[in-house]
């Protein structure tokens, strides 16, 4: 029924100018909520409630979240690693993804870094998927593009929680 959306939005909303809180992400594909930004965070309720049952879920230690923002269906993200399977430091502390979607349905695309076969999973509202170690180095992941004909002005929030799993190792 898209609840959390709305949810996430208006405590988002609320604590700022949303100026200062949106940022463009991967060539002005979507919007971010700017981590850099003091206390939006600690303002949003429904957010760390969902970061920390990742946490308990999971078994996860957290050590970075992203909220993504897609205002309608135009708005896409390429394909990409996440930055553990590129940067050493962070591959020491992050050997899991955990993303949540919340909204319209979209879907989202893996395409092998080497072959480049491509697997598509649809991300209905509330759908959680992961991802470990190995897969973010053999795989690539993204939000593919819309045809513009098909694409609506209905949004939808990406929640990514990026840490070490226990039981991933």
């Amino acid at each position: 029924d898209k609840e959390i959306y709305r949810k996430l939005l208006d405590e988002i909303g609320q604590t700022g100018d949303s100026k200062d809180i949106w940022k463009s992400w991967h060539g002005d594909n979507h919007l971010i909520a700017d981590d850099k930004r003091v206390g939006w965070k600690e303002q949003c309720p429904t957010f760390n409630m969902i970061i920390n049952r990742i946490s308990d879920y999971f078994d996860m230690d957290v050590k970075a979240t992203r909220f993504n923002w897609y205002q309608n269906t135009s708005e896409w993200k390429p394909y990409h690693h996440d930055a553990a399977a590129i940067d050493e430091r962070k591959a020491k502390i992050q050997n899991f993804t955990v993303g949540i979607s919340f909204g319209c349905t979209r879907e989202a695309s893996f395409q092998h870094a080497k072959n480049y076969t491509t697997i598509a999973l649809p991300l209905v509202d509330g759908s959680v998927y992961t991802f470990g170690k190995q897969v973010n180095i053999d795989w690539m992941h993204g939000i593919p593009q819309i045809e513009p004909d098909k694409q609506t002005e209905d949004g939808r929030i990406s929640i990514i929680a990026w840490g070490y799993n226990r039981q991933n190792k």
